[in-house]
């Protein structure tokens, strides 16, 4: 779920599609049109993700484009992105916004926190995580909300096999303490309720807010230049080939060094199936 906002103003699109590829993409395209790009962190997919685990389960390794922490997605999550420009970007005002909308549609108590994720109280359960993107003027804001996930899964996903045996200057996930989703506190808690709390709590916000399903996969069929942002963001010169170097050190204390995304130096007697 997209949102676009100037002044009093507002457009909400909602994606049919669920290939995070391709919403990305879409979020990307409308970024890339009406604002100025800027610069990216990158993080490492060795250290973040368990690689073998999340292969074997078909569970797809994606970076965005607004760096930030390492997430997880499934059917039982929902994304939502608000463009803005940079004068009304708030990451702590919209969160504020989007918990007081769950609270009141269901028995959940959703609390931001000063890291700009939000929590489930009580326990400081994290449900959502942050990400933003600012350009000249303007900006966005995405994030997650976790409202009925599989937390083993998450968990093992999220849990590199790598993760201590890895130097490098990328920016690393700070682990949450404990993660929850909306429906562990309220069964009637569902991705199509809380859209519609969301959407009608931010039709209250602004003087005209215009609403529009869009088909997402019809969009980037049309187009060759959304078609061509699902292609880098699948291409593996970006999914792993954007990590910044790094070395490897295996238990026999050998080492080996990896740039953008390639072994460039090994010591002879070393081996691995990193």
């Amino acid at each position: 779920m997209c949102t676009i906002s100037r002044g009093k103003l507002a457009k909400v699109l909602k994606s049919t599609s669920n290939c995070i590829f391709e919403n990305l993409a879409f979020e990307e395209h409308i970024f890339r049109v009406s604002f100025v790009l800027n610069s990216r962190r990158h993080q490492n997919p060795w250290v973040e993700v368990n690689i073998p685990f999340v292969h074997e389960r078909n569970i797809e390794i994606v970076r965005r484009h607004s760096g930030g922490g390492t997430v997880y997605h499934d059917l039982g999550n929902l994304n939502i992105s608000l463009l803005t420009t940079h004068a009304q970007h708030c990451r702590p005002k919209n969160l504020k916004f989007i918990s007081d909308a769950l609270n009141n549609r269901f028995s959940v108590n959703i609390v931001p926190n000063k890291r700009d994720d939000m929590e489930l109280q009580p326990g400081t359960r994290k449900c959502s995580g942050t990400a933003a993107r600012i350009a000249k003027g303007q900006a966005y804001h995405h994030l997650t909300l976790l409202i009925d996930a599989d937390l083993s899964i998450l968990s093992k996903s999220l849990k590199s096999p790598w993760r201590d045996q890895i130097e490098s200057n990328a920016t690393r996930s700070v682990r949450a303490s404990a993660v929850g989703f909306l429906k562990q506190d309220d069964q009637k808690a569902n991705v199509d309720e809380s859209k519609s709390a969301i959407l009608e709590a931010y039709r209250q916000l602004f003087d005209e807010c215009q609403i529009e399903t869009v088909n997402v996969s019809e969009e980037i069929r049309k187009s060759e230049e959304i078609s061509k942002i699902v292609e880098e963001l699948k291409a593996w010169k970006w999914i792993y080939g954007k990590s910044p170097k790094f070395k490897f050190s295996g238990e026999n204390g050998s080492e080996i060094e990896v740039k953008d995304g390639l072994i460039i130096g090994t010591d002879e007697q070393f081996s691995t199936d990193l």
